[in-house]
């Protein structure tokens, strides 16, 4: 039987006083982990915890606690990731062992915060869409980590709606920052998990898929899935700082939760920086599609930065573009 996850010794999802792995594990022999097949997958994981993860069998949807060998799950060594699985992967179980991972359809992934080593940290897989989570107001709306998120979502294939939660707190006539996303080719909801708004229309657009949400501390992505299940399995809302004006983290670990006609909603923790990775310099405009094709109008040398007759310049996501491209 797998030791039993102590969720006071350290606040692992968010990479914080993370141990250093034991000396027999860091160095698997080469050539005993190797990436499964879909077809033998028997499970999903649903949450994470320190050398073991909450799975969801397919026969009979029970979850749970298994541990796994290092050895069997990091790929001869290649892999820097900072856990060899995440929520969303599909594994293959044996005796409340994973001893296997199958290969990933795509995947969230950012840099591990707080990591003196390069290590990844894959946030969710397997996913059909990925809803960013923002406020109207409190905390304001902040394009900046929206884009991040459109941007890695584009990178892996993935489907990416934008969810403006709090609408009820916009006064009548204000301006709306967001409405430009929906120019730029981007699904936008507006929603207020408090009174119930919009909820039904972001429900029908995610039933039936596997979505991660993800956003900000303090927007309310916790609070709009307790809306959109219709019930309590996650676990306390945070009130915002009135020192910083941000939200307070409350989610301490993504977690897989089973919506509708099939769903599985991945509940994530607030992100505060989103550190791109497999994004380079010349691909990122790529992932604008707007001012991909604006830049058919520059001349040939342009790096679309802050070039004279630049034909980018001015346009709404403009000065976001350059903010990641200088992050690169």
């Amino acid at each position: 039987m797998p030791k039993q996850f102590d969720a006071s010794a350290e606040d692992w999802v968010e990479g914080f006083n993370v141990p250093a792995r034991r000396k027999f594990a860091k160095r698997p022999l080469k050539g005993r982990g190797r990436e499964l097949p879909a077809a033998e997958g028997n499970s999903t994981v649903a949450e994470i915890f320190p050398n073991q993860a909450l799975v969801l069998a397919d026969v009979g949807r029970t979850r749970k606690l298994c541990g796994y060998r290092l050895a069997a799950l990091d790929f001869a060594g290649i892999s820097r990731e900072r856990s060899p699985v995440c929520v969303g992967d599909r594994v293959r179980v044996e005796a409340r062992v994973i001893v296997g991972r199958c290969e990933r359809r795509n995947k969230l992934v950012r840099c591990a915060p707080e990591s003196r080593n390069p290590l990844l940290h894959a946030v969710a897989a397997n996913l059909d869409c990925l809803v960013v989570v923002a406020a109207a107001r409190e905390p304001d709306f902040t394009p900046g980590i929206v884009d991040r998120f459109l941007v890695a979502a584009s990178a892996q294939n993935i489907p990416g709606i934008l969810c403006v939660n709090k609408a009820d707190l916009v006064a009548p006539g204000a301006e709306k920052p967001w409405l430009l996303y929906a120019s730029a080719g981007v699904k936008v909801v507006e929603t207020s998990a408090v009174g119930g708004d919009g909820t039904d229309a972001l429900a029908a657009l995610l039933r039936g898929q596997t979505v991660a949400f993800c956003g900000h501390s303090g927007v309310g992505k916790t609070s709009l899935l307790r809306r959109l299940l219709g019930d309590d399995r996650l676990g306390r809302v945070g009130a915002i700082s009135a020192a910083t004006g941000l939200g307070r983290h409350t989610t301490s670990g993504a977690v897989m939760l089973l919506g509708p006609d099939g769903s599985a909603w991945i509940d994530t923790p607030g992100i505060m920086n989103f550190a791109l990775v497999g994004v380079d310099r010349p691909s990122l405009l790529l992932h604008f599609p707007e001012l991909h094709e604006a830049s058919a109008r520059c001349s040939p040398n342009c790096l679309h930065d802050s070039e004279p007759g630049c034909a980018l310049l001015g346009m709404p996501r403009h000065q976001s573009y350059r903010q990641i491209l200088s992050s690169l």
